[in-house]
């Protein structure tokens, strides 16, 4: 008894990120999401109600039809979850299903009574807040960009991330249509590991303002630079919570999200612990697999631009992969390599002279090296895809775990 108390205090000190994982009510949310059968019958046993909703009125039979989570749709059908629940766009869980083609899930949604409303999928009307129910008193700023600034305000009473068009370019045209297509396209993304949007607000001519959920904790830049190196098992859950978010992205229906700009700074943090991927104003909805893409090199963010994009050609998802290797790569270094060069030069060499990080094996464990080599391959057609970096992560992460229980047993012998 002893010895499993000793073991079960260890994992909670080497798994932060794990020990952190949504507590509450909400937990049956995330588990359905993430098809955690276990989790959610652990929930419903509580007493929690199986149409309990976030406050987009999303249900766990929202997340669970969306993510294509059968048996989690079977076991909430059961347990007296609303087939018609409508979320605060008026989309019912048989909504969610067929728009991310899910046929079997729709046909068990159907058989049980679901519908699917007809939902005019403007682009800003049913997306709309009425500012007055913003409280901007005491608004603090926590952030610029490109654009202008993001801060933090409080909406229906809860804390929000106000993100705005400074006034003096809002009358752009081009820069405007950017933004209505960035909130747009943010607004019909559900997940877990994806910041949630929350609509835009009604503002004089020339103005633009847009919510989000906000997560206090930062960016993982910011994180990074406070702590430094992660311990490997924190560095790859972290991992595999942003190629979640992004596998996700890249198997969105109808078309795959190319978020063309994944840095650091661009992965966030909430209060349990769980990085979330945000900002798609450089994203590009990919349709096929021929691309047919170019930007220019000046677009996204140097330091962690894929080779093929910095030399101006045709690019796919794979771009997402080899920016997703270097932010791993800094998890278990402590930060960017190379930060004494400038980012452009950096991007150069990447790009002409197959320059990548070094990867010394007293910091990176053998499986890590291995994923990281094939994640910034120069060949792009080469990297892997992100549900395969998942289940590879999900390796390492099972065999980091447990050297760690046997490390923990050791000491307890001696």
């Amino acid at each position: 008894m002893e010895d499993h108390r000793h073991e079960s205090s260890l994992i909670k000190q080497l798994m932060p990120s794990e020990r952190n994982e949504w507590r509450g009510p909400y937990r049956l949310l995330f588990c359905s999401s993430k098809g955690d059968k276990a989790g959610v019958m652990q929930e419903l046993v509580k007493g929690v109600s199986a149409n309990l909703a976030d406050y987009d009125r999303r249900t766990a039979l929202h997340l669970a039809a969306c993510e294509g989570c059968t048996e989690i749709v079977v076991l909430l059908l059961e347990k007296g979850a609303d087939v018609n629940s409508l979320d605060r766009w008026g989309r019912t869980p048989l909504s969610d299903a067929r728009r991310s083609d899910h046929k079997d899930i729709c046909k068990i949604l159907e058989a049980c009574g679901g519908t699917d409303p007809e939902v005019v999928d403007s682009q800003v009307p049913c997306l709309e807040i009425d500012s007055t129910e913003v409280d901007w008193n005491g608004k603090t700023l926590i952030g610029e960009g490109a654009y202008g600034e993001v801060y933090l305000v409080k909406w229906r009473g809860t804390e929000v991330a106000a993100k705005t068009i400074r006034s003096s370019i809002a009358s752009n045209k081009t820069v405007k249509d950017n933004f209505l297509k960035e909130f747009t396209l943010w607004a019909k993304l559900r997940h877990p590991n994806i910041v949630q949007f929350l609509g835009v607000l009604k503002q004089p001519a020339g103005r633009l303002v847009f919510l989000t959920e906000y997560l206090r904790n930062g960016s993982l830049y910011d994180i990074l630079r406070k702590k430094g190196r992660l311990d490997s098992l924190t560095a790859v859950a972290y991992a595999l919570d942003i190629a979640r978010g992004m596998n996700y992205l890249h198997k969105h229906k109808p078309h795959a999200i190319i978020h063309r700009d994944l840095t650091p700074r661009n992965v966030l943090q909430n209060e349990a612990g769980r990085l979330k991927v945000t900002d798609f104003g450089l994203s590009k909805i990919a349709h096929g697999r021929d691309f047919g893409y170019k930007m220019t090199g000046g677009t996204g963010s140097y330091r962690y631009m894929a080779p093929e994009v910095y030399r101006r050609e045709s690019y796919g998802e794979s771009v997402d992969v080899f920016s997703f290797a270097l932010i791993v790569h800094e998890m278990f270094q402590g930060g960017p390599s190379n930060r004494e060069e400038e980012p452009e030069i950096l991007a150069d060499k990447r790009a002409y002279e197959d320059e990548r990080p070094y990867l010394p094996s007293i910091v990176y464990p053998e499986p890590i090296k291995s994923l990281l080599q094939d994640c910034w391959h120069k060949k792009a057609e080469q990297r892997p895809a992100f549900e395969h970096i998942i289940m590879r992560l999900e390796l390492i992460q099972d065999d980091l775990q447990q050297k760690a229980i046997g490390t923990c047993c050791s000491c307890a012998v001696l």
